[in-house]
């Protein structure tokens, strides 16, 4: 049995077509919020972060971090802003370091040498560059946490032994290589294989 076209029909089609080719630009690694007071840089990623229990480290970085937890942080030699919600008390503040303990949210936007979390029912969305050490425990459901750049189905598993480095971008991950056009290619010439 044919099925008769709807009137009209093609052109919806073709728009549903357009659609599915463009949606996937429109996931953004990083929403608006997050990039908020950043200027951004070609080598700026964005880097997920997730544990009901652990630390991490960000050393050398630059960008945005929204983090929310309970516990402590400790920002040191921050070029930049800060700011908290919830209930995060400033426990202490000398020499260019800042430490932070409570329960609620924090924004911090800049440069930094450090910034230092250990505590629980943390997620962090890091937008920018630079280095994390990752700390992991297991929880009661010996889950221990997870971590992913740019798709939340590619998502990778904390160690609970040791601390695993990662890097901002993923400098494991090779670069995707075009072939250039090189002309047309010449033929081979007969009797030689």
């Amino acid at each position: 049995m044919l099925l008769k076209p709807i009137p009209g029909s093609r052109w919806v089609i073709g728009l549903l077509g357009l659609l599915a080719c463009v949606a996937p630009a429109f996931g953004q690694p990083a929403t608006d919020q997050q990039r908020a007071g950043v200027v951004p840089k070609p080598d700026y990623k964005t880097l997920h972060l997730e544990t009901n229990l652990g630390s991490y480290k960000l050393l050398d970085g630059e960008g945005r971090v929204e983090i929310s937890f309970t516990g402590t942080i400790l920002i040191s030699q921050l070029r930049g802003t800060l700011s908290t919600s919830g209930r995060l008390k400033k426990e202490y503040e000398d020499k260019g370091r800042a430490v932070y303990f409570g329960k609620g949210q924090m924004t911090i936007t800049g440069t930094f040498r450090a910034i230092q979390w250990f505590g629980r029912d943390m997620k962090s969305v890091w937008y920018g560059k630079g280095i994390a050490r990752l700390s992991g425990e297991f929880d009661r459901n010996l889950n221990v946490g997870k971590f992913w750049y740019d798709d939340p189905k590619n998502k990778f598993e904390w160690q609970a032994q040791g601390s695993v480095t990662i890097t901002l971008p993923d400098i494991t991950q090779p670069p995707s290589v075009l072939k250039k056009d090189q002309g047309p290619t010449k033929p081979k010439p007969k009797g030689k294989p």
